[in-house]
């Protein structure tokens, strides 16, 4: 399984399936030209720089009320096989949002959480969680130092920071993340705008 980030909270999972989680490329300077073809797109909560679809004709998996072309609904709690990838959604804390959530996506016998925008609170214990993608910027979302916290919480095999340095108020660095969390014991890897990793 290959994992592409592709700024802020977008990432691309391929495996005989190519998902995309929380698009985010129109008048976003970090983001990379895309050109992948995903099969699905997942989209965590309304917002524009979670939710940019408009040039997709996919069906995207998105909460009950998101307004797009192609939507397969899920509400909180619901699981879901979806081209034979299962799909739970989770809730998040994130005031701003009319319906905040994540995923727990399952394929090739890996389990990846993708939170969305969520504050500590919204972290609750998962079973076995193989990566975790974590936001640590603060300000919209939990910060670096209860981004670690939340690993304690989740207790994953990877961790991926996500959601930082994309705007003035969500600055925070990554590689002190890392190394704070490492000190507990946890695995992290801070990927590049673009870079690709396999698991």
């Amino acid at each position: 399984m290959k994992i592409r980030y592709l700024s802020h909270a977008c990432f691309e999972i391929k495996n005989k399936k190519t998902i995309l989680i929380d698009p985010y490329f129109s008048d976003n300077p970090l983001a990379p030209k895309y050109e992948g073809k995903p099969d699905l797109i997942f989209v965590t909560h309304e917002h524009f720089d979670h939710s940019d679809v408009a040039s997709f004709d996919l069906r995207v998996v998105c909460p009950i009320g998101f307004n797009c072309k192609n939507p397969v609904t899920m509400k909180i709690g619901d699981i879901k096989i979806i081209d034979d990838i299962k799909v739970q959604m989770v809730s998040a804390s994130h005031h701003q949002s009319k319906y905040a959530t994540g995923y727990i996506i399952e394929f090739e016998d890996k389990r990846i959480y993708h939170p969305g925008d969520t504050y500590l609170d919204g972290i609750k214990p998962l079973r076995k969680i193989d990566v975790f993608f974590v936001p640590i910027g603060g300000h919209y979302t939990m910060n670096s130092e209860e981004a670690v916290k939340a690993l304690q919480i989740i207790k994953p095999d990877l961790a991926i920071p996500m959601h930082f340095n994309t705007f003035p108020q969500i600055k925070a660095n990554p590689e002190e993340f890392k190394a704070n969390a490492e000190k507990l014991g946890y695995k992290v890897r801070v990927m590049k705008i673009g870079g690709e990793i396999e698991i």
